[in-house]
């Protein structure tokens, strides 16, 4: 199995953001360090503020994109988060069905994510000597909040860079997917907690289509500003 983990520098020390693991059948595991939290909330309001602390259920949580070979056009994007501490229902999965490799050969958001903070202790995770490391560059949550969306593609699809964009940019191949990291960040210091955006599909019988990489960087733009607002707002800045 080949594990590669993100990494960004915090005061002289790399933190992981999150690992992705290939496993022998071609499958990716994207995982984030230890000690995960879930919370569940109607708007992005309450998420940003959760003014009831207990409401954070210990947790783990990852995501799964399979090669899925047996479908033609269908690639499989899993999302599970376990609650060690449910006596019942303690496993929560969603999913997300698409065209976009192998009917559509375009692009799947597979996360986008506003990082909580990074200097956190359970983010200083010692890689193995078999791990793959790969640096996002330095930052300081005191002063910013790191936002970063992984999109899925086949393994000869390539995402442009557009000069347009400011954003950041890294590509990395894998035996059955191309990933690709777009990443930026907001210059207010990061709120303790994550907020994950994961898109849904009801069942394999609707499965969304592949995104043009144009609707990749709208949707990431999108995403971006409907945090950035909601957040200055929760500060009072205007």
């Amino acid at each position: 199995m080949k594990k590669v983990r993100y990494v960004i520098d915090i005061q002289g020390s790399p933190r992981t953001i999150f690992s992705i693991t290939e496993k022998n059948d071609g499958s990716l595991l994207l995982t984030v360090p230890g000690g995960s939290k879930a919370y569940s909330a109607s708007t992005l309001a309450e998420m940003i503020a959760i003014s009831d602390q207990t409401l954070l259920e210990n947790c783990h949580k990852h995501i799964s994109i399979h090669p899925s070979p047996i479908s033609p056009t269908l690639t499989s994007i899993k999302r599970t988060i376990e609650y060690q501490e449910r006596p019942e229902n303690n496993q929560e999965t969603s999913h997300h069905y698409s065209t976009g490799i192998k009917q559509d050969n375009q692009f799947i958001p597979v996360l986008f994510r506003i990082c909580g903070d990074l200097s956190a202790q359970r983010y200083l995770v010692a890689p193995k000597d078999s791990d793959q490391i790969i640096s996002l560059g330095a930052f300081d949550p005191s002063k910013s909040q790191l936002k970063l969306m992984v999109v899925c593609s086949g393994i000869d699809k390539s995402f442009p860079q557009d000069p347009e964009q400011p954003r950041n940019r890294r590509e990395d191949k894998f035996n059955h997917f191309t990933l690709t990291l777009i990443w930026s960040y907001l210059g207010q210091p990061s709120h303790p907690q994550a907020i994950d955006f994961f898109l849904q599909t009801k069942d394999r019988n609707t499965p969304m289509r592949g995104l043009v990489w144009q609707e990749i960087y709208n949707l990431y733009n999108d995403l971006d500003l409907t945090h950035a607002l909601q957040y200055l707002k929760e500060l009072n800045i205007e």
